[in-house]
């Protein structure tokens, strides 16, 4: 129990804008005690905001918030743009910072958006299931084009996600919608990507990157930390297996041709057909606003390669095909390049650019080459010459053979 005295010093204490706890290790009374005295009396304190200190990082957030929108979430990378431009702050501001928007951004993923008509597409590329051909098991791969406004769908299933497959079933999907979108959206697929740079920039797929600029169109990857940045479309893959997969029962297609085929009936029959979820309308009514939206096709031939094989160029500047090897320019060993054979001829090619032609070679592992290809390249960097050791197998000493006539001389005193 506290007496005047102590009350009245409570009272100063509270009114120093000590805490029933500092109060408590200064005086040595109990909390409780203290804490039963201060509302009898009426003297807890309130708490107003606290004011918000002033950041080292206040004036950079506008840039931040500018490159958060261009999908570079990196903090060291952020960091090093910051200090090319003089912020004096450190690390960990920046990442206590960041902490909160990746949270925020994680929230606004699910969220949907729409887009106007014809400005938008987004591609679903995922597994399926299986094939039985030839006695050999192989991967069903389901690739799926969806439309932003009106949803309208085309579907496919192959064989593999090879680069060339992609574009075969973007420009079917093309030709079936009879337009292309203003951009294509894209989950971070390695097919389109190859991830990104020093500042976290996309680096495209340079023979995707010149598809796109062939037909047109914007790609676009779903920004990291939104997983959801699809939002209105939902997974085209899931959605085929869920209502398309599920319906074949009793009737298995014999071939991927007749899977395909049933697929396209389904996509026409029912998911064009029906009253979509979020928009509330049928998707072929909307379609018919959207179709004329879409940029014209214009007659424009099919993109060279399409059908080629892709092939990585060797170190040497050769490429493998069919199992010989074919000379390119020197300057692009690593590169990925288009190789098909057109009436005897082997035609290779980057993008749209041939950059060597040569006749089919006879036999297998022939070697053909074209020596303009790699005059003028450079030598390789010489290794250091390899250490010259020894190696010694050790042995019982030698020891000489002499006669018995010899030892006898020496016992004799004859031979010293």
């Amino acid at each position: 129990m506290l007496r005047g005295r102590d009350v009245q010093e409570l009272k100063e204490l509270q009114w120093q804008g000590m805490s029933i706890q500092a109060i408590s290790k200064l005086t040595g009374w109990d909390r409780k005690t203290i804490r039963k005295y201060v509302q009898a009396a009426g003297l807890a304190p309130e708490y107003g905001p606290r004011l918000a200190q002033p950041s080292k990082l206040d004036a950079f957030k506008p840039y931040l918030e500018e490159r958060l929108r261009a999908g570079v979430w990196n903090a060291r990378v952020l960091l090093r743009e910051l200090r090319e431009r003089n912020y004096a702050g450190g690390y960990t501001i920046l990442t206590d910072w960041l902490r909160p928007q990746r949270s925020a951004a994680r929230v606004v993923a699910v969220r949907r958006f729409e887009t106007a008509p014809g400005k938008q597409a987004q591609v679903d590329w995922g597994h399926l299931g299986t094939v039985e051909m030839a006695g050999q098991e192989q991967k069903l791969h389901g690739f799926t084009f969806t439309l932003g406004y009106s949803r309208r769908m085309v579907a496919e299933v192959a064989l593999d996600q090879k680069l060339g497959t992609l574009l075969r079933l973007h420009e079917a999907a093309f030709q079936q919608i009879g337009g292309v979108p203003e951009e294509i959206l894209y989950d971070r697929m390695k097919t389109v990507w190859l991830g990104t740079d020093e500042r976290g920039e996309i680096v495209w797929h340079p023979v995707f990157q010149d598809f796109a600029r062939y037909w047109g169109f914007t790609p676009r990857l779903c920004r990291p930390y939104r997983a959801q940045t699809k939002g209105k479309v939902e997974a085209g893959v899931k959605y085929v297996r869920r209502n398309f997969l599920c319906g074949l029962q009793g009737r298995e297609p014999s071939s991927l041709s007749d899977l395909n085929a049933q697929l396209r009936e389904w996509i026409w029959g029912v998911a064009n057909q029906r009253v979509h979820g979020t928009t509330h309308e049928q998707v072929m009514v909307r379609w018919d606003v959207e179709q004329f939206s879409l940029q014209s096709l214009a007659g424009q031939p099919p993109y060279p390669y399409v059908d080629g094989e892709l092939r990585k160029v060797a170190r040497d500047a050769y490429v493998d095909w069919q199992g010989s090897r074919y000379s390119v320019p020197w300057q692009y060993a690593g590169q990925d390049v288009w190789v098909q054979e057109i009436v005897g001829e082997v035609d290779i090619r980057t993008g749209r650019e041939r950059i060597a032609m040569h006749s089919k070679a006879q036999r297998k592992h022939s070697v053909l080459t074209f020596a303009p290809h790699h005059q003028g390249i450079p030598l390789g960097v010489r290794r250091a010459e390899s250490k010259i050791l020894i190696h010694l197998r050790q042995s019982a000493p030698e020891v000489e053979k002499r006669s018995l006539a010899a030892y006898e001389r020496v016992a004799s005193g004859g031979e010293r």
